[in-house]
């Protein structure tokens, strides 16, 4: 019990720190230049610091299943993991509940926006 418990905790640990970054870094971006680019210096160091908490939760969750990838689908994780997770919902958990999966994934990827709206409008704020 104390090994599912800790699993989970890995996991709900890598999505917080996503969701920390979601919301950091476009504030911070706002307060220092006065805008939100999508592909600033600021917006490609958000992407590269946000490939950690997705393969952690990505290697928790195989650890968790006892699921044997290969290192296509890790290399796939980190480089366009929007992809790879899908793949790889469907070859670990079947169609039926692979595909739920990927729909929280579409509902992560939408609290994730939301988070950086609110970074952006709390960097506004701040820098006024």
């Amino acid at each position: 019990m104390a090994a599912v418990t800790a699993v989970s905790a890995g996991k709900t640990y890598a999505l917080a720190l996503l969701a920390a970054i979601s919301v950091l870094s476009p504030l911070i971006e706002r307060v220092a230049t006065g805008k939100v680019e999508p592909y600033s210096t600021y917006g490609m160091v958000d992407i590269f610091l946000s490939i950690f908490p997705i393969y952690w939760w990505y290697y928790v969750d195989k650890a968790q299943l006892n699921f044997r990838a290969g290192p296509v689908q890790n290399a796939g994780v980190i480089a366009l993991a929007i992809v790879a997770l899908p793949v790889y919902f469907i070859r670990s958990r079947g169609w039926k509940r692979g595909g739920l999966f990927i729909l929280m994934m579409a509902v992560a990827l939408a609290v994730s926006y939301a988070l950086e709206e609110a970074g952006e409008a709390i960097g506004a704020a701040i820098a006024k």
